[in-house]
């Protein structure tokens, strides 16, 4: 048996057991963690100032540090414009500034590739639309933009622990600062979705925290309009009203608004693709098409990266190697954390595994890895005590560098 099976059953087996773990401590109305029976108490101002001014500072460092690099590599250009063409060229971003400056379309208004841009989902090129009108600089604005989103999603995953853990700060704060010390957390200052979709899933845990189903399915609509794994929201409603019923607790109609909330994100990307090529889903056709990815089960994507594992060339160690490792390490987390995490963050947390790394072509593993909200949850339930976290945060900060160090080198970061 070759070691890619061994590694996808290996990782099979630990989804298995701790979706097994979950689904019992569901049924079972598990008291651990933000169930119905908490009542949201008043998370500290000052905690969340310092985390807000934190985020942003670490924000400013990470661009800083970008500039930098572009400016070496690239001395005629402004820092900006250097991240934008001499980093950044083949990322997202250009998509989707390209987005909101001409919409969707078959080619007929900006460029020959409008066609493709219906596999964007719509929500960051809407909100940057009214200043491409204006005519402002959009990578500018994007940069600003996801700065701040930045800094205002940490405080709300900051609230969202400090209720997780029934008040403590310190944990609070060490969640945020593994959330973005995580590898790739450079993409939060770029002017993709990472960082609004950051912002959107915990407005929407804050929110369902807070007893504020129309919050929360606002929230979950616009993070379903943001990315297709903003869906996985409606997923965690569900569990969060089993653990209620579980526990006996009334629930109103308006509880099922933050399980609709996503499902009608996703249903208007769809009427999208429906009305632009009369196909509800022609994004999954251009997606195979172009860049040859469809859905498979998350093994098979293990063994399909295995192929390109190579420690002596940067496809093999980025691509391969890099990608294989970020799936295994996100399985063992969730299996450790089984007992202890909540278990609607933590099916929640096991669902992104499914969905996101479930790939053929998986390229961007890391990244995808900043839009698993229940991640930094889960760190700070398995790594315990104040050696423990600090040696978490050194390990994280060290591969930080390595990964940031390939980035700019022009590895197939993505």
């Amino acid at each position: 048996m070759s070691v890619s099976l061994l590694l996808a059953g290996g990782a099979a087996v630990g989804v298995l057991y701790a979706l097994g773990q979950g689904v019992v401590r569901l049924f079972a109305g598990a008291t651990v963690g933000n169930g119905p029976r908490d009542r949201s108490g008043t998370v500290p101002i000052k905690g969340q100032r310092l985390v807000f001014g934190g985020a942003l500072l670490w924000c400013a460092v990470m661009l800083t540090a970008l500039c930098i690099a572009a400016w070496l590599q690239h001395p005629e250009l402004s820092p900006l414009d250097g991240v934008q063409v001499g980093l950044c060229g083949g990322l997202d971003a250009r998509h989707y500034l390209d987005l909101a400056r001409w919409g969707y379309g078959a080619g007929e208004d900006g460029f020959a590739e409008q066609y493709l841009m219906i596999v964007f989902f719509p929500l960051w090129g809407w909100l940057l639309r009214p200043f491409a009108l204006l005519g402002a600089d959009l990578w500018l604005v994007g940069t600003v933009l996801a700065m701040l989103l930045t800094a205002a999603g940490s405080v709300l995953l900051y609230r969202c622990v400090w209720r997780l853990t029934g008040g403590d700060q310190i944990t609070a704060a060490v969640a945020c600062a593994v959330q973005l010390a995580l590898p790739g957390s450079f993409f939060f200052v770029l002017p993709q979705t990472e960082a609004l979709f950051y912002c959107l899933n915990f407005a929407f845990l804050d929110a369902m925290q807070r007893r504020r189903p129309g919050q929360a399915g606002l929230f979950g609509l616009l993070a379903a309009l943001c990315r297709a794994n903003g869906i996985l929201l409606a997923g965690y409603a569900v569990a969060w009203m089993i653990l209620a019923l579980r526990r006996r607790e009334k629930l109103r109609a308006s509880c099922m608004l933050p399980a609709a909330g996503p499902a009608a994100g996703i249903l208007v990307y769809l009427l999208l693709n429906w009305k632009v090529y009369g196909n509800a889903f022609q994004f999954t056709v251009y997606q195979q098409e172009h860049w040859h990815h469809s859905f498979c089960l998350f093994p098979q994507a293990i063994v399909n990266m295995c192929r390109y594992v190579d420690i002596e060339t940067p496809l093999g160690i980025y691509i391969g190697l890099w990608t294989v490792a970020v799936i295994l390490l996100e399985v063992l987390l969730f299996a450790l954390a089984a007992h202890r995490l909540c278990p609607d963050w933590l099916l929640l947390g096991l669902a992104g595994i499914l969905m996101m790394n479930g790939q053929t072509w998986l390229i961007s593993a890391q990244r995808y890895a900043l839009g698993m909200p229940a991640l930094p949850g889960a760190a700070v339930t398995v790594v315990r005590g104040k050696v423990g976290r600090a040696i978490l945060l050194a390990v994280l900060g060290v591969l930080w560098c390595v990964y940031f160090a390939a980035f700019v080198s022009h590895a197939p970061i993505y």
